[in-house]
């Protein structure tokens, strides 16, 4: 049986009724979709922690059925928890990381003197959980940063901003995304901004936008999801993109990259097999 302090939300006027952005209240938010099965443990998790924290309140809120309160509080991955305090967001996990949720719930509870929690739920899951979103201080200055990103950002034809990988996108937009350049059969190179909390705060000022993911061809910003999608639609996106060539042209150029040629498993420094040594 859920606690008194869990609601499980069903409606916009709902959220505004029990929400009270004035109260000294602590909400935990838990941003879920029901698409993403890491979320369903951590619903389980969340609900655990609701048991043992009746001084916070807990809202499950399913993303894609709550788009307005998920674009208020910039939710661009699932599972994505959000602290907040005073009609102000004070921390944020994302990702299924019940260890960082567990840790970061008995901060906020112990803040207010209430009994704390163990930093482990006993339903945790694994790894692959992404940083709260509290920036770290920096590790490079300003120019250095500006020229890592102008790397990165032109490091492919088509470079993409990504929360998680091709293989394994962390939220529905980077998912959507890839799905449309896949079906548009687009080379790209991406990159996981859950990897690297630096770059991700850094990317937003740097393209002048808040959110991912982000697509860069020939190194200039397109724009975000519903850019693309509209650029598509109009096949102006695939005008944008360098044409891919053939296999016969690919090989054609790579016979004659040299003098002379040869192709081997593995590197001339480190050869794969007896043959090619």
């Amino acid at each position: 049986m859920a606690s008194t302090n869990y609601i499980d939300l069903t409606s916009d006027q709902e959220f505004a009724t029990i929400f009270d952005a004035k109260s000294s209240t602590v909400y935990a938010l838990n941003f879920w979709a029901s698409w993403a099965p890491p979320c369903t443990q951590m619903n389980q998790v969340f609900e655990e922690l609701a048991a043992k924290n009746s001084a916070l309140k807990f809202i499950k809120i399913e993303a894609e059925k709550f788009p307005d309160i998920s674009e208020e509080y910039e939710i661009a991955a699932v599972p994505s928890f959000v602290i907040v305090k005073e009609g102000k967001v004070v921390d944020r996990v994302e990702g299924a990381n019940a260890p960082e949720l567990s840790k970061t719930i008995a901060k906020y509870s112990k803040s207010n003197s209430y009994t704390t929690l163990p930093a482990q739920s006993s339903a945790a899951v694994g790894n692959g959980g992404a940083s709260p979103s509290v920036a770290a201080p920096p590790t490079l200055s300003p120019e250095e940063m500006s020229a890592r990103l102008k790397e990165l950002t032109s490091s492919a034809s088509v470079m993409i901003f990504i929360k998680g990988t091709p293989t394994a996108p962390r939220c529905q937009f980077s998912r959507q995304l890839l799905e449309i350049l896949t079906a548009q059969n687009i080379r790209f190179s991406s990159f996981n901004i859950l990897a690297d909390e630096e770059v991700r705060q850094a990317m937003k000022t740097f393209s002048d936008w808040p959110t991912f993911p982000q697509v860069y061809v020939k190194g200039e910003f397109v724009g975000g999801l519903d850019i693309v999608k509209e650029m598509v639609a109009t096949g102006e996106f695939q005008a944008l993109v360098p044409a891919e060539k053939d296999l016969k042209t690919r090989m054609n150029e790579l016979i004659h990259k040299a003098p002379l040629m040869i192709f081997i498993k593995g590197s001339p420094e480190t050869p794969r097999c007896g043959f090619s040594k």
